[in-house]
């Protein structure tokens, strides 16, 4: 075993083609796995709003309806709208108030997540440009001169806010990017927070105060009222309870339960995925569809455990990270296929393929936000600098 002298960038994305091409499922089996994974989905939000609404407190609840958002948005609508499961559904599916209601309601708007997800960090992965690059985001965190304790918290809080907190907002902006009195792109690549977005309105920012009335009016209003407000209420008129405006307050509890379940778990399979020492920051951009392109989507992603329905549910189908970037637009059905395919190609041209239990990928991640770890770095392309990160490969027969 030993370092090849040169890498064949061509014979690797012909390879990684091929892979794709080889496994693709039919339109069958893809709308069979879409039922099951629909179904499973369904079975525990109906579960999770039964037991929620007994009028006592359950970690059953929160645990059935954190996990039925979650699956809603990593798998249901992340997959949907990059057309996993075709363009016809991706063209529909959350679009307007309705379908939200139905499709995909969470603290994210659908328009801004594809603005910023699909459109920007699929094609600027682990770049200065990618809105999602966690080293750069969490910069403030790394310059605080606190005890680590204190850096630990805040990591933390984060875990148990971060989709309304910084999520939303950093999504958001970039469908008002365009507008009057914008920040400058420089200041857009900055992560804006509920809290930054906050104090720039209340300064009289008139393209932060935009900024906040949309947010809270269109992005927030819907599922703060249905799942916080509505639910509980309704609850309480059906239950008798007393006051002015009858609200079950168990009701309530549970939810929030369910919501600090379901941004831990998303934290932990979404935010990992392009953080840690092993992954790399890129200086620059690329062309999509390349050599190159595929490259970046494996040096800049992490793997979980894969290979059975279970544990892929478990993770959101995110557990297939590198042919995920590689491909961003095949069903999750495509990518359980794909994986074994797709290592082996890697091997075949040393390229590293990271692949850890996700508990390993949120020590890694936390430790790039307090500042104990940096991403490593790239200059130029990464296909003109293999000795920086090639294995060693089995001679060529």
């Amino acid at each position: 075993m030993s370092k090849s002298a040169t890498f064949d960038a061509e014979a690797f994305a012909y390879d990684l083609r091929a892979a794709r091409d080889a496994t693709k499922p039919t339109q069958d089996e893809d709308v069979k796995h879409l039922g099951q994974i629909q179904l499973s989905t369904t079975a525990l939000g109906v579960a999770g709003i039964a037991l929620a609404v007994q009028g006592s407190l359950s970690m059953l609840a929160m645990f059935a309806f954190g996990y039925y958002k979650y699956a809603k948005f990593a798998i249901l609508a992340h997959h949907s709208l990059h057309g996993g499961w075709g363009r016809d559904r991706r063209g529909w599916f959350a679009q307007g108030l309705s379908r939200r209601v139905i499709d995909w309601l969470d603290w994210i708007f659908p328009m801004a997540w594809i603005a910023e997800h699909n459109k920007v960090h699929h094609y600027c992965l682990n770049e200065d440009a990618d809105p999602d690059f966690v080293e750069r985001n969490t910069e403030f965190v790394q310059q605080m001169k606190l005890p680590m304790l204190v850096k630990y918290a805040i990591v933390a809080f984060f875990m148990v806010t971060w989709k309304w907190f910084y999520y939303a907002s950093n999504t958001l902006k970039l469908l008002h990017a365009d507008r009057i009195n914008a920040p400058s792109k420089k200041e857009m690549k900055e992560a804006i927070t509920l809290t930054t977005l906050l104090s720039q309105a209340v300064r009289g920012n008139p393209w932060y105060r935009g900024l906040a009335a949309d947010l809270f009016i269109r992005v927030l209003g819907p599922p703060l009222c249905m799942h916080f407000i509505a639910l509980p209420v309704v609850v309480g008129i059906v239950r008798g309870c007393g006051g002015m405006l009858p609200f079950c307050w168990c009701t309530f509890l549970n939810m929030v339960g369910a919501e600090v379940i379901t941004n831990v778990h998303a934290f932990c399979t979404i935010v990992t995925n392009h953080a840690g020492s092993d992954l790399w920051w890129f200086d620059s951009g690329c062309q999509a569809d390349t050599a190159e392109f595929y490259l970046r989507a494996i040096l800049g992603s992490a793997a979980y455990s894969a290979g059975s329905d279970t544990v892929d549910y478990f993770h959101g189908y995110l557990n297939y990270q590198g042919e995920h970037h590689a491909f961003p637009d095949l069903s999750p059905f495509h990518y359980h296929r794909l994986h074994p395919s797709f290592k082996r190609v890697c091997a075949k041209h040393g390229v590293p393929y990271v692949q850890e239990p996700v508990w390993h990928r949120v020590v890694k991640t936390v430790n790039i936000i307090v500042g104990t770890a940096k991403h490593k770095r790239m200059q130029g392309n990464a296909v003109d600098n293999p000795k920086l990160w090639q294995l060693d490969v089995a001679p060529q027969k």
